[in-house]
């Protein structure tokens, strides 16, 4: 079937370092925050925004349904649905899909969609407190680790897996550091020469309003709408006036605040360097004794959001809508459990199979740096120069806010196919399991 959805923007937070600039604000704050830009980007009523699907990987202690607590900071009206999914790093990307296949189908015709997550606030655990404890210690478990971070199958580190894997496919750890070293340079030149203008949207963090975005103007509430074929509009099941204090009062949870008010602006990825060396990155200790991957070739632990507006693409030529792109397809596998490195190109070369179409086919790669050997063994298994893939940089330089990165890569393959001109691009990652999915995105 012929893909009908339609991209009408794409709108990131900046990436951040764990404990840094975006600290102070939590999940859903950054996901409101990428969601209110996609909106605003794409020039459309927010009434009109039928679907929230956000991913999010780190939801303990983050709250009852984080996608509907973003939408509802974003000004979303409360007739607009949510979901939350969770697919470990390819969360964002499991969105979109899942948004696509809803406009495909005809059950709703404009959908935001992406992947938001706070590592700085992911919270700390203590299984067996709810049943007391009768002697002896407590163990208290990094929920960050826990439940973002850790191979449930073998009981190690992801990175300890993917050390074990990189070592048995004879990726070296020198060829690790330079890609990581060319992630950085890469990513620093695109920040410089404005490509990321596209994507990110500068945050104004506040400095003493703990939690808090410092805006121009605060957003409104968009009206409410009766969903087509909801029942007829007004009457019947739909009449109902809640008392006002049944009503959620947007200020009590916005996270927005205006006049004058101290705060930070947050332009660029906080984690690219530019002091990165193929030299400083040979001194880092590896994470596991006698493995390869270190914390300069792997991504930092990170927060962010990203998000799409996505729509029918008749309801955007109705409506005088630009279409940056069409999402064509999206395609899931999976093998064993620490293969990360492995499942990014079996999704891309599924999704090529199912099209008819070739890796010479295709004018932008993007792979997800869960680890430097994950882009480098998927590069390779695909046959792919190099010089074709990230060549904006990745994770590794510029950070995977692990709920978020999914969505971030397909915003990135939109941004470079419309610069370039055109043409087909895939983005493609892996997820704790031994996972893979890949979304194949069409301009022109």
């Amino acid at each position: 079937m012929k893909s009908k959805t339609v991209v009408l923007s794409v709108a990131r937070t900046p990436f951040g370092r764990l404990g840094g600039a975006l600290a102070p604000l939590g999940a859903t704050t950054l996901g409101g925050e990428a969601i209110r830009n996609a909106v605003r980007r794409a020039a459309l009523d927010p009434a009109e925004v039928e679907h929230v699907i956000m991913g999010l990987v780190i939801q303990a202690g983050v709250g009852q349904a984080p996608a509907r607590q973003a939408a509802f900071k974003a000004g979303l009206a409360k007739t607009t649905t949510a979901e939350t999914v969770n697919k470990v790093c390819a969360s964002g990307m499991l969105a979109i899909a899942y948004a696509a296949k809803s406009i495909n189908a005809g059950d709703v015709r404009v959908a935001v969609a992406g992947g938001m997550e706070s590592m700085s606030n992911a919270p700390y655990l203590l299984p067996g407190a709810r049943n007391g404890y009768r002697f002896g210690d407590a163990t208290v478990l990094d929920a960050m680790i826990r439940d973002g971070l850790w191979d449930y199958y073998f009981n190690e580190a992801m990175a300890a897996s993917s050390a074990k894997v990189a070592a048995e496919l004879g990726i070296t750890r020198e060829v690790q550091d330079e890609f990581a070293f060319n992630s950085h340079v890469r990513a620093r030149a695109a920040h410089d020469a404005g490509y990321f203008d596209s994507e990110i949207v500068p945050i104004d963090v506040a400095t003493k309003a703990k939690g808090k975005i410092v805006v121009d103007a605060l957003p409104g509430v968009a009206r409410e709408r009766v969903p087509a074929g909801g029942g007829g509009g007004r009457g019947g099941v739909w009449d109902h006036i809640p008392p006002p204090n049944m009503v959620a009062d947007p200020q009590q949870f916005s996270p927005y605040v205006t006049g004058n008010v101290a705060f930070t602006r947050i332009e660029r990825d906080e984690p690219v360097r530019a002091d990165a060396s193929l030299e400083a990155l040979a001194k880092l200790k590896p994470i596991d004794a006698g493995g390869t991957i270190t914390a300069g070739n792997a991504p930092g632990v990170n927060d962010g959001a990203a998000a799409l507006v996505l729509a029918h693409e008749e309801y955007a030529q109705a409506n005088g809508l630009e279409a940056l792109a069409v999402i064509e397809d999206h395609v899931s596998v999976g093998w064993d459990p620490p293969y990360l490195a492995l499942v990014p190109a079996m999704a891309a070369q599924k999704l090529l199979d199912k099209h008819g179409l070739t890796t010479a086919d295709i004018n932008v790669w993007e792979f997800n740096e869960a680890f430097s050997a994950v882009a480098l063994t998927s590069s390779g298994r695909l046959g792919l120069d190099l010089d074709v893939v990230n060549v904006r940089g990745g994770a590794v330089a510029m950070g995977h806010p692990i709920g978020a990165s999914g969505a971030r890569i397909v915003g990135t393959v939109v941004s470079q196919l419309r610069q370039r001109g055109g043409g087909y691009g895939i983005a493609a990652i892996c997820s704790g399991g031994g996972q893979g999915d890949a979304v194949l995105v069409r301009v022109g």
